[in-house]
C-alpha cells in the first residue's frame, strides 16, 4: 500500500494519517506490526516519524496461510489482480466449508489457486452464495483490498445484483420490498429457513421485472441488506417464489435448483480506485426455462 503525503499533512506523524485520511483497521495495524512494515521513502520508518508534503508512506501488512485444505477445481475466473479474485460460481457448489459439505467447496479450490500461485495468503470471501445459487463471488487478495471492500459493503458502494426467474407476474414491475425477517420456527428440518416476522432483522430488497413470460417472469433484485436467504423470503412474502425452489416453493420439472443467479457486481477498486462493474452470463439451465415458456405457448 503506498501513499503520498498531502500538503495538508505536512508535519503530521505518519501514524495519525493511518488513523486519519487512511482509516486503516485495528486488525490491519496489528497485520502491519506483526510481519508487517512502514517505510517512508522507500526505508523503514516508525509510525511516530513526521512527514513532509510529497514524502511517500509505504505500508505492508503481513498475512498468513489458508488453513482450508487445496483441493484442485475448476474455476470460472471472471477477473483477477494482484488484489482481487471474482468466480462465477456454478451451482450445488457450496462456498465454504461446513459440517455437512466438508470439502469440495469453493474455498477448496481457491486454496489450491493460491497454491499454484505460489501465495501464503488467506480465502476472504466478501459475500457468500446459497450451495444451489450461481453466480458471482468476490475475493480478496490480501488483507487491505478486504478491509476497504468491507467498507463499501457496509455503505452500499458495493452493489450486488441477481437475476431470479419467479413463478407467476408481479403487479407492480418496480419496488422495494421492506419486510424483516428472522428464523422460521416451523423450520420442517430446515435449520436455516427463515421467514418474514415482525421480531426479525429489518430487511431490504430493490426489484425490477426485466421480461414477463406466461407463466413466469424474469427479475433483477438488488440487496440492500445481507440476510440469510433474504431474496428466496422476500420473493415467498410476495406471492412470487422463485422458480425451484423447494424450501421456500415448490420443486419443478424446469430445473434441479432455485433459478437465481448472481450476475452483477460495482465496486471500486480498493488499490487503483476505479469503478469496475462485472457481470456474469445467464447459465444455461435458467436460459432453458424462458426458452421453453416462449417455445410453448407460441
Amino acid at each position: 500500500m503506498d501513499e503520498v503525503v498531502l500538503a495538508s499533512e505536512h508535519g503530521l506523524m505518519i501514524k495519525e494519517i493511518i488513523y486519519g485520511r487512511l482509516g486503516l483497521s485495528r486488525g490491519l495495524l496489528r497485520r502491519m506490526k506483526n510481519g508487517g512494515k512502514v517505510c517512508l521513502n522507500g526505508k523503514p520508518a516508525f509510525i511516530t516519524q513526521r512527514v513532509k508534503a510529497g514524502d511517500r508512506i509505504s505500508i505492508y501488512f503481513a498475512d498468513s496461510a489458508t488453513k482450508i485444505v487445496p483441493q484442485p477445481m475448476k474455476l470460472d475466473i471472471v477477473y483477477e489482480d494482484d488484489s482481487l479474485l471474482i468466480i462465477n460460481k456454478a451451482p450445488h457448489i457450496a462456498v465454504h466449508p461446513t459440517r455437512t459439505y466438508p470439502d469440495g467447496t469453493l474455498a477448496n479450490g481457491v486454496a489450491y489457486h493460491w497454491q499454484k500461485q505460489g501465495a501464503a495468503r488467506k480465502v476472504r470471501l466478501l459475500h457468500r452464495l446459497d450451495r444451489e445459487t450461481s453466480g458471482l463471488i468476490l475475493i480478496a487478495k490480501e488483507p487491505y483490498a478486504y478491509h476497504r471492500l468491507v467498507q463499501q459493503l457496509r455503505t452500499r458502494q458495493l452493489r450486488r445484483k441477481y437475476l431470479a426467474v419467479v413463478q407467476g407476474r408481479p403487479e407492480a414491475k418496480v419496488g422495494t420490498i421492506d419486510q424483516p425477517i428472522g428464523r422460521d420456527l416451523n423450520p420442517e428440518g430446515h435449520a436455516l429457513k427463515r421467514t418474514v416476522t415482525a421480531t426479525g432483522k429489518s430487511a431490504r430488497t430493490f426489484y425490477r421485472v426485466i421480461k414477463e413470460y406466461p407463466l413466469v417472469s424474469l427479475l433483477e433484485l438488488e440487496l440492500v441488506t445481507g440476510r440469510t436467504h433474504q431474496i428466496r423470503v422476500h420473493l415467498k412474502w410476495m406471492g412470487h417464489p422463485i422458480v425451484g425452489d423447494e424450501m421456500y416453493g415448490q420443486a419443478s420439472m424446469l430445473i434441479d435448483r432455485q433459478a437465481l443467479h448472481a450476475w452483477s457486481l460495482e465496486f471500486t477498486h480498493p488499490r487503483s480506485g476505479q469503478q469496475l462493474k462485472v457481470k456474469a452470463p445467464i447459465p444455461p439451465d435458467i436460459k432453458a426455462i424462458l426458452s421453453q415458456q416462449l417455445q410453448q405457448f407460441q
